[in-house]
């Protein structure tokens, strides 16, 4: 079987945000990205692409993917995959998905442990690092505003590893729309991580059960931090800020230090 033109069209109108939310499909590239997102019970299989080589190592069990057999899979040339992928250095497979409706679903009825916001993050590197960083800790869901790269966007799926194919993705317009999801839920508060006002991240006082907390943008920071708590990370050094994936980093990992997720 052979890319047909609609196909080959389909493809390249995935690259751009505006191409995937026309078409209600995402492309994903690699084998454990793809890997991630086929064991995913949300986003199905429309078809899948690989190298005549990924093929053959597929049909001998040497490649770690396991395709569903009645999943539409092309194999084509391995010069005429490289047309088609989106990194400069294939893995000579990649699949097209359909991933469920945006933001319909309810929202959750209790906020345990915390909601992560992020709030025109726009890094897709940045977001897919924190993505991972959250499906790692024991988050089930994340939220986000208008702004923030697309977290179904190829490079962050690379960048979070497939993370995004395991966790629930909620859009918001803006923060203070999010700020009142959250306090319909009775949430306990909102914590803005700022670079070097508020209250340490490591003080007892940082009580982020049942709260959200919210990663700005990498320039901007958050443009409605008066809606909650500033929150910091302790910087004895003469850095202006940390990168927004590190910042993430430190505060989702000192929630586990807590006990508030999942061992």
């Amino acid at each position: 079987m052979a890319l047909n033109k609609q196909q080959r069209k389909l493809l390249r109108h995935l690259r751009s945000r505006h191409g995937r939310r026309k078409t209600g499909r995402v492309l994903c590239e690699g084998t454990r990205c793809c890997a991630e997102a086929l064991r995913s019970p949300n986003f199905a299989l429309d078809f899948a692409v690989c190298t005549h080589a990924f093929m053959a190592a597929l049909e001998m069990g040497n490649a770690r993917l396991e395709l569903p057999p009645n999943g539409r899979i092309i194999a084509i040339a391995e010069d005429e995959f490289s047309e088609i992928a989106t990194t400069e250095s294939p893995q000579g497979v990649l699949c097209v998905l359909i991933p469920p409706e945006p933001s319909d679903k309810p929202l959750p009825t209790v906020l345990h442990p915390f909601v992560l916001i992020l709030d025109r993050v726009s890094e897709p590197g940045n977001v897919g690092t924190i993505l991972r960083t959250a499906w790692a800790i024991g988050l089930s869901e994340v939220w986000y505003t208008e702004g923030t790269a697309d977290p179904l966007a190829p490079k962050t799926i690379r960048a979070g590893m497939g993370a995004q194919f395991s966790m629930g993705l909620r859009r918001f317009a803006d923060l203070p729309e999010a700020a009142l999801a959250l306090n319909s839920l009775g949430a306990a508060g909102l914590w803005c991580a700022m670079p070097r006002n508020g209250i340490s991240c490591f003080d007892e006082r940082f009580a982020l059960e049942r709260c959200g907390l919210v990663i700005g943008n990498e320039a901007e920071g958050i443009r409605d931090d008066q809606l909650g708590q500033a929150v910091s990370i302790p910087m004895p050094g003469g850095a202006e800020s940390l990168n927004a994936a590190q910042a993430a980093t430190v505060l989702l990992v000192e929630a586990v230090r807590r006990k508030l997720t999942n061992d």
